[in-house]
């Protein structure tokens, strides 16, 4: 992990503004708000006082303690990840970290590893299933032209913590470091990125994508950028327009600026920047909804997590049935992936369970591991056509790929196609990486 100057911003006095502390707040208090969602300052906050010589309740110091634990067990996973994949590099989390104090804690609620490579990704998702983590999410998704991966995946595994009130950990493993947008390809930055600062610093700014800013964000954003040198900051600025992040990095600023701090980095022209990207914006989105395949698709993917009710389950069905999974995917549409193989289930319960789950699952529960696929490289991934379906072939087994809630009926005619004897007929279309309509590889 690269090296980085401390992080002197850090101080409790700098907690206590982006906590809009009133003067003569009490700890109780304090920490209630510090540990609010709008902020995740609390291990800091605690942090600062321990190292500042101030005396912890036993309460403060074992959610200190715990909050330390869960840093350090990150840590060693990814030391373990990066022996099987020396190229992968984490975001965020850790690399924002080094620019704190030393004994000055950041929390860490998970592990994002971008993968440069489909077989750094296997080797790193292999690796956390023989450890006992859980695969609780896979993702095929559209690649940009230029882009150095295509398709673009992700999986994201979890374990329990070892207790039970806390969040389990969680890993992220993808092979683009902008994916917060899931009506649309993911986004992959300069390749090798050129400064673990800049990568990080755009992905935090893409955050906004998915949720407002928290105070932390504006934090760690101003310590990026302070620790970036001149050709680091031309690439941040290459990036923000590459993704299209000019609104959001305006946003942030204006945070920061509320806060009366002043960044040691000022970008030209961003209000004429952010226009253009508003203005792009609106085309694509006119554009997006007068498609119908993806109009379609996006109401689909609604139903995501279990939101979105029966007219998501029918907008499944119906980009599920026809135009299909691998035409939604030339599309430019996310696909989720079911596993295959993975034991027994009811007939179709008529919910909408989240993307990625099997049918009988009920809402936000995890699918089962599915068998691996044997013979298949370790780089491998091969896109089969299953009859009607798209089926992902993967070192970590077999997927049915939906772009929203799955019905029982598809993946009883997956099995029914994998298990029926294998015909020479001739294949239903050209395909440069699939399979005919009888399951056979066509590529």
């Amino acid at each position: 992990m690269t090296e980085a100057p401390t992080g002197h911003a850090v101080t409790t006095d700098t907690v206590l503004a982006l906590l809009d502390a009133a003067p003569g707040s009490d700890r109780d208090s304090l920490l209630r708000t510090a540990r609010d969602g709008r902020h995740k300052l609390a291990g800091t906050l605690l942090s600062l006082w321990a190292v500042g010589g101030e005396e912890l309740t036993d309460d403060q110091a074992a959610e200190l303690r715990t909050a330390r634990e869960r840093v350090d067990r990150y840590r060693r996973v990814w030391e373990e990840l990066q022996e099987h994949a020396p190229d992968a590099f984490p975001l965020k989390g850790a690399t924002i970290a080094a620019l704190y104090p030393p004994g000055v804690l950041r929390s860490a609620g998970d592990l994002d590893v971008i993968c440069p490579r489909h077989a750094d990704l296997w080797a790193c998702a292999r690796h956390l299933l023989a450890c006992g983590w859980e695969l609780v999410a896979f993702t095929v998704g559209p690649a940009h032209p230029g882009d150095t991966v295509s398709p673009h995946l992700g999986a994201e595994f979890r374990k329990p913590a070892p207790d039970t009130s806390q969040d389990p950990y969680a890993v992220g493993l993808f092979t683009a470091e902008i994916v917060t947008d899931v009506h649309g390809p993911a986004r992959q930055l300069a390749r090798p990125p050129g400064s673990a600062w800049t990568t990080s610093a755009v992905a935090l700014v893409a955050e906004r994508w998915e949720r407002p800013f928290r105070s932390r964000d504006l934090l760690d954003l101003v310590l990026l950028l302070q620790a970036m040198d001149e050709e680091a900051v031309r690439q941040f600025g290459a990036d923000l327009d590459r993704v299209g992040l000019w609104p959001e990095w305006r946003q942030a600023m204006r945070g920061v600026a509320r806060l009366g701090w002043r960044p040691t980095v000022a970008l030209p022209h961003t209000r004429a920047a952010a226009m253009r990207i508003r203005l792009a914006r609106s085309v694509r989105t006119a554009v997006r909804w007068s498609n119908p395949v993806r109009a379609a698709a996006f109401a689909a993917q609604s139903g995501i997590e279990g939101r979105g009710g029966r007219p998501a389950a029918l907008a499944s069905d119906l980009v599920h049935r026809r135009p299909g999974a691998r035409r939604l995917l030339a599309s430019g549409v996310p696909l989720f992936g079911v596993p295959l193989g993975g034991g027994d289930t009811a007939g179709d319960t008529g919910s909408n369970p989240p993307a990625g789950a099997r049918p009988d699952d009920p809402a936000g529960a995890r699918p089962p591991a599915a068998e691996p696929v044997d013979g298949l490289r370790l780089d491998g991934l091969r896109l089969d056509d299953v009859g009607r379906h798209l089926v992902a072939r993967t070192p970590l087994g077999s997927f049915l790929l939906v772009s929203g809630a799955a019905r029982q009926e598809w993946l009883d005619e997956v099995d029914g196609a994998e298990s029926a004897p294998r015909t020479a007929s001739a294949p239903t279309g050209p395909s440069s990486t699939g399979t005919s309509s009888s399951g056979r590889s066509v590529a």
